[in-house]
């Protein structure tokens, strides 16, 4: 689908009213202080909390030599610290660096020199697991450091902060926090065109924000929602349609550091949770837990919980659901359904929605690059409001076409009523026989039997035919397949 040529300029209008920064999101909270922002388990953070503990981190930041443009990376997991140290990186302008919970020693340290990072904050423990420990495994020489760093293995990383009474010699003590008006004065030079975070790829502040409330209102996020979610914020799934969801929208956002099934239902039913954000497995988890029928779950109206869901919102096979199109580079979702909660109807079974205001989409010929007409497969480019910047050490040559679109290596194509089929990524695609196949079509009719739990489809050699569709399931039960 190709926007109007003549339009170079200006900001959509279903975009223009949207919060474009942290810190005016932060301020449209101010109305309802009490209102709960981050839920766990044994923990409530609100949202004066966060503004409060944030604005003081800031000082201290700002003290530490960390303003406009500083990679500074946080290491810890979903919980009131993540919230508030990224909230008070960002509302200084700082480029933050949200690090996976999920990486062992020597990953975390390529991120740490790959990205440039200038200070790190984390915590000390993640899942039972040390993270000094984790941390040394992967910095030569941090062990035998003191807290002015000079490492060979992060040559920018200049100080880390561990959050524990027993920090290592190597952790710095943070200063103390600059004046209050020092911090609104360094939040007011933040601007809708600042860098916001590098999440495997950059994205520009107005892209997050906007972005986030956008979805918000799509949703219909109000402050009586809470969306319930086990996405580490570390990645774009957590970031944008979980913590700046609930931020941008005054909804709370219910989280778990580790995903736990029976936990997670506690949650469910003790915060009346209204929205529900997870990955299939971890949905299948919930439904076949056996506690899961004398649950109370009638708050729930939409998400990926299906069993959870009210009878008419609740889709019959997995195509019908009314799911959108994203990807790391838009920040999530590119494309959407018109109503987010409405099963699809036949005709619609299997699309990904329509263009989001502010993006455009062109569907061309995988390898020689011309447009494809209507209804045409072929590899689904991009551009828009909410693409990234780039990747982070890469020329803008060598990702975007002249033009500024972007070939995402998903395959579609749009219908006349601009719904767009997703068929798979163009590197993933299955030839045999002469057809191509989608292993993620082959995956989701595989997963619909109820005798099946998980389905991962493949290509394997087969001769003359190419290759021959292949695929590896988990059972759901004993039962034979």
């Amino acid at each position: 689908m190709v926007a109007d040529p003549l339009r170079r300029h200006g900001l959509p209008e279903a975009l223009r009213d949207l919060p474009s920064s942290v810190p005016e999101a932060l301020a449209l909270r101010a109305e309802a202080p009490a209102d709960p922002f981050v839920i766990g388990t044994d923990f409530r953070l609100t949202f004066g909390e966060a503004e409060m503990k944030s604005a003081k981190l800031a000082g201290r930041l700002l003290a530490g030599g960390i303003g406009k443009g500083t990679r500074a990376a946080l290491l810890f997991p979903n919980g009131p610290e993540w919230a508030v140290t990224w909230l008070a990186m960002a509302r200084i302008g700082a480029l933050s660096v949200p690090l996976s919970t999920f990486a062992p020693g020597g990953e975390l340290t390529r991120m740490i020199r790959h990205v440039d990072v200038h200070a790190l904050l984390m915590a000390s423990t993640l899942g039972g697991e040390k993270t000094t420990v984790l941390l040394e495994s992967g910095l030569a020489d941090l062990a035998d450091s003191s807290s002015d760093l000079a490492l060979v293995d992060a040559p920018f990383l200049r100080w880390i902060n561990v959050q524990t009474e027993d920090p290592p010699p190597w952790s710095r003590a943070l200063p103390r926090p600059l004046a209050n008006e020092l911090v609104r004065a360094a939040e007011s030079e933040v601007s809708a065109a600042d860098a916001l975070a590098i999440i495997n790829t950059s994205g520009a502040t107005a892209a997050l924000v906007r972005h986030a409330a956008l979805l918000a209102r799509r949703r219909g996020l109000t402050r009586d929602d809470r969306i319930y979610s086990p996405m580490p914020f570390f990645w774009v799934g957590g970031l944008t349609m979980v913590l700046l969801a609930a931020l941008v929208s005054g909804a709370g956002a219910v989280v778990q550091e580790r995903f736990e099934p029976g936990e997670a239902l506690n949650l469910l039913e003790r915060e009346k949770v209204t929205q529900i954000s997870c990955w299939p497995n971890a949905s299948r988890q919930m439904a076949g837990h056996p506690t899961f029928s004398q649950r109370d779950l009638r708050t729930v109206r939409g998400g990926t919980l299906v069993e959870a869901l009210p009878p008419k919102y609740r889709p019959p096979s997995a195509d019908r659901a009314p799911m959108p199109l994203g990807m790391t580079e838009t920040g999530g979702p590119h494309t959407g359904p018109d109503d987010p909660y409405a099963v699809l109807s036949e005709s619609l079974r299997g699309t990904f929605g329509r263009t989001l205001p502010g993006m455009e989409h062109r569907i061309v010929d995988a390898d020689a690059g011309t447009e494809m007409p209507i209804g045409a497969e072929g590899e689904i480019l991009l551009r828009g409001q909410f693409l990234m910047e780039g990747f982070y050490k890469r020329e803008r040559h060598d990702t975007f076409t002249p033009d500024g679109w972007y070939a995402t290596g998903d395959l579609g194509w749009f219908g006349a009523d601009g719904h767009l089929p997703f068929s798979g990524r163009r590197t993933a695609m299955i030839k045999t026989g002469g057809s191509n196949v989608s292993p993620a079509e082959v995956e989701m009719a595989l997963v619909d039997l109820p005798e099946v739990r998980e389905a991962f489809v493949f290509g394997i050699p087969a001769g003359d035919r190419g290759e021959d569709v292949a695929a590896v399931v988990v059972p759901e039960g004993p039962e034979a397949i």
